[in-house]
C-alpha cells in the first residue's frame, strides 16, 4: 500500500488529483511530515505563478530543520533559490540534487519546469539524459521518466523519438495526462496536424478528466483541428474550455490568447472573447514575473482595444526593468522590446512591429514556454510584415528579412550577461553528474 506521500508525488507527477489535499493529515511531529512540506514546497514551484509563492515559503520554513535528511534540505534550498526570485539557481539546484540522486523523479520534475520557465529547451534534454543510467525498465516511477523525456525530446525536435517514448509511457500508465501532453507536442513539432488531433480525441478518456494539463491538452487538440480547418471545434473549445478558465489561470489565459490570434487569422470575429481575457489577465498577472504571460497579456489588451491596459503594463515592466536581478535582465531584453512590437501592432504601425519582432526573435525562446506556444509571434511578425508590405505595394522581400542580421548580436548579448548567472551550478554538479546517456525505447 502507498504512503500517503506517494500517492501525493504520483498525483504531482501525472498532473492529476490534488497533492496538497492528499497531504492535509500530515502535520507537525509525523514521520511523513518532511517530505510532506517537500512536496508541498514542489507544488508551488511547479505552480509558476507568484500567488504561489506563500505556499512555497510556508513549507520551507516549517520547523522541522532538525529532521531533515541531506537530501530534503538540498530540495529546501532549491525551493528557497526559487522564492528568492532566482530560477537559474533553482534549476541549477535541482540539476545537483539529480547528480547525488540521479532517482530524485520529483527533483527531475521540477528541474524541467524551471528551465521550461527559463526557456532553456536543450537543458530539458540534457537533464533527463544525465540519468537514465541510473534507472532499469522494471523499476517503479520508470513510466514518469519515459514521460518527461518524450516532451524534452519534442521540445529539441527529436519527434520521432519523442512520440516513442511517450507512447512507452501511456503503455504503463494510459491514464497520464502528462503522457498524453508529451505525445501531442511530438505531434505539432512534426507538423502532423491531422494525426495530432485523431490522437487527442482517442486519448480524450485520459486528459478531459481532473487534471492540471485538462484545459491545456484541449488547446492542443483545438490547434491541430484549426490547421485542419475544423474551425467549430475550435470555438466550441475556446468558450467552453479556456475563456472560462481564464479567470483562474493565467496559463489557461495565455492558451486563449493564442487560440483566439489564429482563429482571427481565420477571419473569425472574436465577438467581445478579446475583452474577457484582457480581464481575466488584467485581475491575475503580477507583471515582470514570467516574460510568457506579460506577452500574452499585451496581445490581448491590445487586441481587445484596452490600450489603457497596455500601457500600464508597459510602465509597470519599465519599472521591474530598473531592478539588479535575473528576472530584471528579461524585463530589459525580451519583455519591454516584446511589448513594444505589440503596442506597435495594435496601433497598426505594422512596420515596426516586424523589425522590433525580427530583431528580437532568437531572444523569445527565452521568454520560456514550449516552441509551440512561442510560435505565436513568429505569426505576427508575418502577418505584420504581410499588412506592411500590402499597404505600401512592395515586393516580398520583407523588412523582417532584412533586419535579420541584427539579431544575433542581441542575443549574443544577454547571453553574455546570462553566462555569470548561469555559472552558480557547482563544480560538484559538472564534476560529479554522470555522463549522459540516450534513451531508448523497448
Amino acid at each position: 500500500m502507498k504512503s500517503t506521500t506517494s500517492r501525493a508525488l504520483d498525483h504531482l507527477l501525472r498532473a492529476t488529483g490534488d497533492p496538497i489535499a492528499d497531504l492535509s493529515q500530515i502535520t507537525p511531529g509525523q514521520r511523513e511530515f518532511p517530505r510532506a512540506q517537500t512536496l508541498r514546497a514542489a507544488v508551488g514551484v511547479l505552480a509558476k505563478v507568484p500567488d504561489a509563492l506563500p505556499l512555497v515559503a510556508q513549507a520551507i520554513h516549517a520547523p522541522d530543520d532538525l529532521t531533515l535528511s541531506e537530501r530534503e534540505r538540498a530540495h529546501r534550498a532549491a525551493a528557497a533559490a526559487w522564492l528568492a526570485g532566482n530560477p537559474v539557481l533553482a534549476a541549477e539546484s535541482y540539476a545537483f540534487i539529480l547528480a547525488r540522486w540521479p532517482r530524485d523523479l520529483l527533483a527531475l520534475r521540477l528541474a524541467q519546469s524551471c528551465y521550461f520557465f527559463l526557456g532553456w529547451h536543450d537543458r530539458l534534454c540534457d537533464i533527463v539524459d544525465s540519468v537514465v543510467h541510473a534507472w532499469s525498465r522494471d523499476r517503479r516511477g520508470f513510466g514518469f521518466l519515459l514521460a518527461m523525456a518524450s516532451f524534452a525530446h519534442a521540445e529539441n525536435g527529436n519527434t520521432a523519438h519523442a512520440e516513442a517514448l511517450g507512447r512507452e509511457a501511456l503503455a504503463r500508465d494510459p491514464g497520464c495526462p502528462l503522457g498524453v501532453h508529451a505525445v501531442a507536442h511530438a505531434f505539432a513539432e512534426s507538423g502532423r496536424h491531422a494525426g495530432g488531433a485523431h490522437w487527442m480525441r482517442e486519448q480524450r478518456a485520459h486528459w478531459a478528466t481532473e487534471s492540471r494539463m485538462c484545459t491545456h491538452n484541449a488547446w492542443h487538440l483545438a490547434m491541430f483541428d484549426i490547421e485542419e480547418g475544423d474551425l467549430a471545434s475550435a470555438v466550441s473549445i475556446l468558450d467552453h474550455w479556456l475563456i472560462p478558465a481564464s479567470a483562474q489561470s493565467q496559463l489557461d489565459a495565455c492558451d486563449a490568447a493564442a487560440l483566439l490570434w489564429r482563429l482571427a487569422g481565420e477571419g473569425f470575429e472574436d465577438d467581445g472573447r478579446w475583452r474577457r481575457v484582457s480581464d481575466a489577465f488584467e485581475k491575475t498577472v503580477t507583471p515582470g514575473f514570467w516574460p510568457y504571460i506579460d506577452l500574452h497579456a499585451a496581445l490581448a489588451h491590445g487586441s481587445a482595444g484596452h490600450h489603457p491596459r497596455l500601457a500600464r503594463l508597459v510602465e509597470r515592466i519599465e519599472s521591474r526593468a530598473t531592478a539588479n536581478d535575473y528576472a530584471a535582465l528579461r524585463a530589459l531584453h525580451i519583455t519591454l522590446p516584446g511589448l513594444q512590437a505589440l503596442t506597435s501592432w495594435s496601433q497598426g504601425r505594422y512596420h515596426e512591429a516586424a523589425i522590433t519582432l525580427s530583431r528580437i526573435r532568437p531572444l523569445l525562446y527565452r521568454a520560456g514556454g514550449s516552441r509551440v506556444q512561442l510560435e505565436i509571434f513568429n505569426s505576427i511578425e508575418a502577418e505584420a510584415t504581410r499588412r506592411h508590405e500590402r499597404a505600401e505595394r512592395l515586393p516580398s522581400r520583407s523588412a523582417s528579412t532584412t533586419e535579420r542580421g541584427r539579431a544575433p548580436r542581441e542575443s549574443e548579448v544577454i547571453d553574455a550577461e546570462l553566462s555569470d548567472v548561469r555559472q552558480t551550478r557547482t563544480r560538484a554538479t559538472r564534476d560529479d553528474a554522470p555522463r549522459a546517456t540516450t534513451f531508448t525505447t523497448a
